[in-house]
């Protein structure tokens, strides 16, 4: 069995607006400076809100969760925004499905 099948799903997105916004916690991590034209992956995604917040400064950015619908909402949000330099994977941190050192940057946040 795939890690991705045996794994819960995300809280709902709507959950995002409890949390700070993307600018305020990807500064904690060091922001521009850590994330400028660099790949960076996103464990655990849900509505893309960090990716697309890494989005701005990153080269490119992969977003990774294992809830399908969690992903299409991340896609609709980065389609509304014009976000053109990040793509959602329906995926498990468990289990990525990504060769070893594939990503400069990763960020797993407000993920079990």
């Amino acid at each position: 069995m795939s890690a991705t099948a045996s794994v819960g799903r995300s809280i709902p997105t709507g959950s995002s607006a409890l949390r700070p916004r993307a600018e305020v916690e990807l500064a904690e991590y060091g922001g521009a400076a850590l994330f400028r034209g660099k790949r960076a992956l996103d464990i655990g995604t849900g509505d893309g809100r960090l990716a697309l917040g890494m989005a701005r400064w990153a080269r490119e950015v992969v977003g990774l969760d294992p809830d399908p619908k969690a992903i299409r909402e991340a896609r609709a949000n980065a389609r509304a925004g014009g976000a053109r330099n990040v793509s959602f994977r329906v995926g498990a941190g468990q289990e990525l499905p990504f060769p070893d050192a594939s990503f400069d940057v990763v960020v797993l946040s407000w993920a079990l």
